[in-house]
């Protein structure tokens, strides 16, 4: 499992839409900055039930671009979350953002080769 998306995964998972894709990126492309920064304060502070909460959502949000060790990751983050275990937190987040690294391009050059339509 690499950081990549898997697009046969995604196309299936919205019934073959590229429009549907599209919005699914930009929504992911809108709420990922909000979690990062929450999952990243919420390991400072030690607020497990953030941590879990926050990765939770940003594991959802990568779902719909197959398995990628970032989705993984995030997984990972919120049952460290859920069980108050807080330590190593810190370097499995830094994974998670150099995964989510390799797979923001991918997103990025997607978005970029299917513009909206602006009269949807």
């Amino acid at each position: 499992m690499n950081g990549k998306v898997d697009w046969e995964y995604a196309r299936e998972a919205v019934g073959d839409s590229p429009e549907l894709l599209l919005e699914l990126v930009e929504i992911f492309f809108t709420e990922y900055p909000k979690l990062i920064t929450g999952i990243s304060t919420s390991i400072q502070s030690e607020h497990c039930v953030d941590l879990r909460r926050f990765a939770h959502t940003l594991k959802g949000s990568l779902r719909y671009f197959g398995k990628t060790q970032a989705g993984e990751l995030s997984h990972r983050l919120e049952l460290m979350g859920r069980d108050e275990q807080i330590e190593g937190a810190t370097e499995l987040f830094g994974e998670l953002q150099s995964e989510l690294d390799t797979l923001l391009p991918e997103l990025t050059a997607f978005a970029a080769s299917h513009p909206s339509d602006p009269d949807a």
